[in-house]
């Protein structure tokens, strides 16, 4: 078990099956020894990782004299709402938990983040421990500043900054994720390869060593972040037009990630890109909606965040030098945008 460079104020822990003997132990340690005897433990999980993974997971707490309670909630876009929030309230209530227990979050980004902002709201605060199963959610988890829910069709409008006592990352779980959730969490890489890090692009594909992989992950975040924090928004403007427009159903959250940023890199970063793309089933067209419809679900979006001036990521020479945080007109930025969607649009050279 390893101890990852996030550069964040809590753990993350990687190794090899630690998810299955280690979360009992961290949990006993980091519990009051007053309240100890009397602690009570919740799982928020989905059905389908529950389905494969609890009985494995509850074991180490039965061990102890636990029984942990099962919290299912829907872990899809359409899932990540205060409804499922309310569900976990409910849950918790008829258990009695108070602010010295714990919830654990199990499965992937959505799960970690309906179970942190129930957290951060009970009582004020109680004990959170996450543990994603899918890269995407090791990536993210292991650097986030805050959970975040969806509304409508809207995503992440909900926020709030609480953070977890540790994440642990286990790529044990990698090996059984479906090929389409294992390939969504590909695109955060190719961001931050594109931002700091372009070696990350072919050791994306063949993964040997988990521990290092995200390390090296971590330190271009950290990275892009020393330079400007807003950098790594890199991409998710018209992301989250995409994902919005088809209220989260046509394309996955890394899928539409993935698109925005093969619009926005140069000829040759496509190029470059594309065998990439193909080999871990990443799409470079987007289909199913005109040019027009998703430029007006992208104006409207980023006129109601910004207003008529607009903080956006873009290359300082045409797709070939640095990356840098801009301010423009709305005007303007759409331009930017309007023949960055050409090229995800139609099939280009």
């Amino acid at each position: 078990m390893d101890k990852l460079l996030t550069g964040r104020s809590y753990d993350s822990l990687c190794g090899n099956g630690i998810a299955f003997d280690y979360v009992a132990e961290f949990l006993y340690e980091h519990t009051n020894p007053d309240n100890i005897a009397n602690v009570k433990v919740a799982v928020v999980s989905d059905r389908e990782v529950s389905g494969y993974y609890f009985g494995q997971f509850e074991k180490q707490f039965l061990d102890r004299g636990i029984a942990p309670a099962l919290i299912p909630v829907e872990s899809r876009n359409a899932g990540k709402s205060l409804s499922s929030v309310e569900k976990i309230y409910r849950y918790l209530i008829d258990f009695n938990f108070s602010s010295n227990d714990w919830i654990i979050g199990l499965g992937g980004g959505g799960i970690i983040d309906i179970a942190g902002f129930a957290c951060s709201i009970f009582y004020g605060g109680i004990n959170f421990l996450a543990v994603p199963t899918t890269l995407h959610s090791m990536i993210e988890c292991g650097s986030s500043r805050a959970s975040f829910l969806n509304c409508a069709s809207h995503k992440d409008v909900i926020r709030s900054g609480y953070l977890p006592k540790v994440v642990i990352c286990d790529p044990s779980f990698i090996q059984t994720v479906p090929a389409k959730v294992k390939s969504n969490g590909y695109a955060s890489i190719i961001k931050y390869a594109i931002l700091a890090a372009p070696e990350l692009l072919d050791e994306c594909l063949d993964i040997k060593d988990y521990r290092v992989f995200l390390n090296g992950v971590f330190a271009a975040k950290t990275k892009a972040e020393t330079v400007n924090p807003l950098l790594i928004e890199f991409g998710e403007e018209l992301a989250l037009a995409i994902e919005g427009y088809f209220r989260f159903m046509n394309y996955s959250e890394g899928e539409a990630l993935a698109l925005s940023i093969y619009s926005a890199v140069s000829s040759s970063g496509r190029k470059r890109l594309k065998p990439i793309y193909d080999m871990l089933h990443l799409p470079c067209v987007l289909g199913g909606v005109s040019k027009q419809m998703i430029l007006k679900t992208l104006r409207d979006q980023i006129y109601r965040r910004y207003g008529k001036t607009v903080i956006m990521v873009d290359c300082d020479s045409n797709g070939v030098g640095q990356w840098v945080v801009k301010k423009l007109s709305i005007d303007d930025c759409m331009k930017i945008y309007d023949q960055r969607i050409d090229y995800i649009c139609e099939k280009h050279d």
